[in-house]
């Protein structure tokens, strides 16, 4: 299982990265905080993934070169539920895939 995240915080990328390897998973997280983009995921790693992972607290539409991920199946989810589980937040969507 492949998870792509975009995060607006390296907490919940740490989070998710952690709980991703209990799990199993294969989680690369970028994070996004205004303008910045820390660790932007390539194009092509995005198309490779099953699913991609909005951590966000605004609109996705805010996303910056938010256009690298239309047409992919993905999820939003507040920050505080990845604080609280990132463990269950991953295999809440795993189970959905599957």
């Amino acid at each position: 299982m492949k998870i792509v995240v975009v995060c607006d915080s390296k907490e919940c990328a740490t989070l998710l990265e952690n709980a991703g390897k209990e799990l199993n998973f294969e989680v690369v997280c970028e994070v996004q905080n205004g303008l910045d983009i820390n660790n932007e995921i390539p194009e092509s790693e995005i198309r490779l993934s099953n699913a991609v992972l909005f951590a966000i607290d605004g609109e996705v539409e805010h996303i910056e070169k938010i256009e690298r991920f239309i047409d992919c199946e993905y999820y939003e989810v507040e920050p505080k539920f990845v604080i609280d589980n990132a463990k269950n937040v991953l295999l809440e969507i795993a189970s959905d895939i599957n």
